[in-house]
């Protein structure tokens, strides 16, 4: 019986989304196109934890901009010392089949380094936290296959449960499951998944508030459930579209020269 009435569910939720005509794809697309403000700025506590249980707090602003066809944005570390002036800059295009730029500039070693977006390097760890260079930008919808796998309620919230999967299947974590809010199609929460298919990271999207029209989360934890780490990001000081930035501030020689703080 309560077989029959699980499958009896399934049906009726498949049956719900297949009446709204929406596929993973479209969700995805959905969620790629919600509208963002022309400018950004804030700061962030990052703290990352170890294995072990210690906790490195980083803090950090950050930057955004956008020049039409492409976002520009920039995160320089404030504190502490050791990583203080270390910036990464990032133009993410909005032509879907074209890759991020992105540069890391690395104050003790006076040099600036680019960084792949996809590859070995893309994948890398994000300045020792769980989150990946990859995380930091956009990912190509064209890159990946979708499923529509259901419905499901995170933190009160109604989402829809798409399955991604990578075309090329040669990533850390080829496969991911997107949670995204029915009614404003923003990501609550996303699960990766390693080469063997088995459940490697875990993000949650918390603390959601509303600045100028904008549904915005201050609190994303990336959560390693294979090794017991995670990294915390924590943003304040949250400003839209308060006056324009300065273009030069996203380039290269900006992070070389230490104006962004």
């Amino acid at each position: 019986m309560k077989k029959l009435i699980t499958t009896i569910s399934t049906i009726l939720i498949a049956a719900a989304l297949f009446a709204q005509g929406l596929t993973g794809y479209d969700i995805m697309k959905k969620a790629d196109e919600v509208a963002e403000p022309k400018t950004s700025s804030s700061t962030a506590i990052l703290t990352i934890h170890s294995k072990k249980g210690n906790d490195r707090v980083r803090e950090v602003v950050m930057k955004s901009k956008d020049f039409g066809d492409v976002e520009k944005s920039v995160i320089v570390f404030l504190s502490p010392k050791d990583v203080s002036g270390t910036g990464y800059l990032t133009f993410d295009y909005k032509e879907e089949d074209k890759d991020s730029d992105n540069w890391l500039y690395m104050p003790a070693m006076k040099k600036t380094r680019r960084i792949a977006s996809s590859g070995s390097e893309g994948e890398g760890s994000f300045m020792g936290t769980d989150f990946t260079y990859q995380d930091m930008g956009d990912r190509s919808l064209n890159k990946y296959d979708y499923n529509l796998l259901g419905e499901d309620n995170i933190d009160g919230v109604d989402c829809y449960k798409v399955e991604c999967i990578s075309k090329a299947g040669t990533e850390k974590d080829p496969r991911y499951i997107s949670y995204i809010g029915k009614e404003d199609f923003i990501l609550r929460k996303c699960e990766f998944y390693d080469r063997q298919d088995q459940l490697h990271r875990v993000l949650n999207c918390t603390d959601f508030t509303k600045i100028k029209g904008f549904t915005t989360a201050q609190k994303m934890k990336m959560e390693n459930v294979q090794t017991g780490t995670w990294s915390l990001i924590e943003s304040k000081n949250i400003q839209y579209d308060e006056g324009d930035i300065d273009d030069s501030l996203f380039s290269v020689a900006a992070l070389e020269k230490g104006r962004i703080r």
